[in-house]
């Protein structure tokens, strides 16, 4: 049978909206519809105790006894559950993806930093050669570099973090949904930012320290 619901007219509460149930044969319906011959899907329901894999493979296999010497139709089975596994197995996929365009992102962003710190250590010789020769340690001037290196991919987080907010704000106004990052995953944001200004910025920081304060002084 084939079962149509009315939902008469609208009133001014959703829960003051009567219903109709009519029920006609299937074949009346599919000549009201103009619905070819055949299903194309049919909805099995088991109980609550039904294992539902099991189940789902006995439907298929009942099924698919009908199409043994058929060529042109093939019976497939799936349940809600195996629905929800395929949804999370894309999920897990997509989010893989982006993660190895991030981890290849930071990479890019880490010796772009990097290349910038080494271009002023170089413009900045002179300068670390009279505070060396003025007393700095070695430890003072390798602080002093990875500040820098970090302060400077904390500025670009920072900026991330508010293009971020702001494009997936106006995403979400246009699709329609509430949709706003937690506090959590913009501290992990702003902590890798550091980590990639401490990671990148070792190396620059090193050099300097490691500078000969004489031939520092006599670099042009």
């Amino acid at each position: 049978m084939y079962e149509y619901v009315d939902s008469g007219m609208t009133l001014a509460s959703e829960d003051d909206v009567p219903t109709t149930s009519m029920y006609v044969p299937i074949g009346t319906a599919k000549d009201i519809t103009g619905a070819s011959d055949g299903y194309s899907s049919i909805t099995v329901v088991g109980s609550s105790l039904t294992d539902s894999t099991a189940f789902m493979n006995n439907v298929e296999n009942y099924f698919s006894s009908f199409y043994t010497h058929n060529d042109s139709y093939t019976v497939t089975a799936s349940s809600l559950e195996s629905m929800l596994e395929s949804l999370t197995e894309m999920m897990n996929t997509i989010s893989l993806a982006i993660a190895v365009i991030a981890g290849i992102s930071l990479l890019v962003g880490g010796i772009g930093v990097m290349n910038i710190m080494l271009v002023s250590i170089t413009e900045r010789t002179r300068e670390i050669g009279t505070r060396k020769a003025l007393g700095a340690t070695n430890g003072s001037i390798r602080l002093q570099f990875v500040v820098e290196s970090v302060i400077l991919c904390l500025v670009g987080g920072a900026i991330g973090v508010a293009a971020g907010v702001g494009l997936g704000a106006m995403g979400a106004n246009l699709l329609g949904y509430a949709a706003s990052p937690s506090i959590a995953s913009i501290a992990v944001a702003v902590g890798f930012s550091v980590s990639i200004g401490l990671f990148f910025g070792w190396y620059p920081a090193n050099k300097a320290a490691k500078l000969d304060p004489i031939e520092a002084l006599r670099y042009e």
